[in-house]
Order: C-alpha cells, then sequence, then structure tokens
C-alpha cells in the first residue's frame, strides 16, 4: 500500500467480477440479496457497482412482483 494511500478508500470492484455477481443476482431470494447487498457495498467503491445495483434493482422488482 502507498503511503499516501487512504486507508478507509474503498477499491474499485473488478469489471469481470461485478458481471459474475450481475449473473448471480438474478437467482438470488430476498434474505441473499439483502445479505449479499449489505457486504457488496461495505467492500467495494459504490461507483463500480453501478452495473450491479441496476441488477439489484430489477431483481427487487420482480421479487415484489411474485
Amino acid at each position: 500500500m502507498r503511503a499516501d494511500a487512504d486507508p478507509l478508500s474503498l477499491g474499485v470492484a473488478p469489471a469481470e467480477l461485478v458481471e459474475v455477481w450481475i449473473r448471480l443476482v438474478r437467482n438470488m431470494d430476498r434474505d441473499a440479496l439483502a445479505l449479499f447487498v449489505r457486504h457488496t457495498w461495505r467492500h467495494w467503491n459504490a461507483a463500480s457497482l453501478r452495473p450491479l445495483a441496476a441488477a439489484v434493482d430489477t431483481r427487487r422488482a420482480h421479487l415484489d412482483g411474485e
């Protein structure tokens, strides 16, 4: 770690990992989705998770429609 790096700064999620998560989110139940979101947004930079956020919103809408 660089000496001038902010230790509280969250890292950028790799695009390949975000793509995998998007596929996984499509089949999560409500509880798994909530846990996944809490954990993921705690560890990765939110800006890098924007495509994933859209997938989460879509999944929540689908679950609400069931």
